[in-house]
């Protein structure tokens, strides 16, 4: 089943309305992606601008984004973005290069409201913990989302769509806000800054792409946007993950408050062999600020891989898991997840107990 957006739900959307004199046209699908070369791509002219895309697949996935490329040779060819580029041929492969601006809305199984100028997130069905959505169920979610958005909502995401880009500065000890849905919100606390203690002059494993952030989730979930820092430093937190900066430098995640990080802050543990293959012989730990290393030989490093270096783009929770925490009481939902092997898991508390030991702890 395809869907396509209409004038009306793209309004509630954020989305770039298409005019009535847009001319539409269609072509063969020729994506980068070969799992996605099935179907059509709908393209939107406004004279001989590229106004706007839908990439549209047989098995319903669809994206639509909005453009303003200027085309060429009876729109057969982009036209060079600069007086040196050249000319190229009008495909699904040559756009795709280009850069979208502005809202756009993906749908694969999950949906994804967000703003390519700004670089920030709206609304992911993912992050709210809507589970998957068949082709046939998205339009009964579109018909919701409009029926279900206020006044006040309509112009929180006509703002949204027309905000310049940001570039937000952050810290250790701040406190951040983020909105899992339309309504509710979420806390955490950024505990570590990678980049920037290594740049002091501390020592890490540094193993993570992207500059780094260790950062925690409260056991919160509350409609109140202006929760104080005080209360929040009384809350349960899940498990800490790294993540890169992104979602703060663009302030996709708001700070509303700082304090001094404390002694005992929950830390991700990296345990393993060098993976430099230029100083290997050696096993590695790291939590935090702390690292320690010692001689592979002479010494036995655990069979399990727990280097435990994986770092994403956001943060590793939804709210239907930290709901599940909150009625635990107990981060064991979260473990049920997130079962990787990761060395603060209870699971491997005799690990732990080892590799503690071994490293003098």
């Amino acid at each position: 089943m395809k869907v396509e957006l209409t004038n009306e739900q793209r309004k509630y959307l954020g989305l770039e309305i298409i005019e009535p004199d847009w001319e539409r046209v269609e072509i063969p699908n020729n994506c980068v992606k070969p799992e996605l070369s099935t179907g059509k791509d709908i393209l939107f002219f406004d004279g001989d601008i590229l106004r706007k895309v839908i990439w549209l697949r047989d098995n319903g996935y669809f994206l639509e984004n909005s453009y303003n490329l200027r085309t060429q040779d009876n729109r057969t060819m982009l036209a060079p973005l600069t007086e040196r580029g050249k000319p190229k041929r009008l495909n699904g492969v040559n756009i795709q290069r280009c850069t979208p601006y502005g809202m756009y809305f993906d749908y694969e199984g999950g949906i994804l409201i967000a703003n390519y100028t700004t670089q920030r997130t709206y609304y992911s069905s993912a992050f709210a913990g809507v589970p998957f959505l068949k082709p046939r169920e998205l339009p009964k979610f579109l018909d919701k989302w409009v029926a279900d958005t206020t006044d006040e909502d309509f112009e929180e995401i006509q703002a949204f769509a027309h905000t310049k880009r940001r570039r937000c500065k952050y810290r250790e000890g701040d406190f951040f806000r983020f909105k899992y849905d339309r309504k509710n919100y979420g806390y955490g606390r950024i505990l570590f800054d990678v980049k920037k203690f290594v740049k002091d002059g501390g020592k890490f494993w540094n193993i993570l792409m992207g500059k780094a952030l260790c950062v925690s989730v409260y056991y919160i979930i509350t409609e109140n946007p202006n929760v104080n820092i005080e209360d929040l430093q009384t809350l349960q937190s899940c498990p800490s993950t790294y993540i890169m900066d992104n979602r703060f430098f663009y302030g996709d995640y708001e700070i509303v408050g700082n304090a001094p990080v404390p002694e005992n802050a929950d830390y991700p543990i990296m345990y393993g062999r060098s993976i430099s293959a230029l100083d290997k012989d050696k096993i590695c730990f790291c939590r935090g600020r702390d690292y320690r290393e010692i001689p592979l030989e002479g010494n036995e490093i655990l069979s399990t891989n727990f280097i435990n270096n994986g770092i994403s783009w956001s943060l590793n929770i939804n709210k239907t898991l930290v709901e599940k925490c909150i009625e635990a009481g107990t981060n064991e939902p979260f473990w049920n997840v997130h079962h990787r092997n990761d060395l603060r898991n209870p699971v491997f508390s005799r690990e732990l107990a080892l590799v503690l030991k071994q490293m003098g702890m």
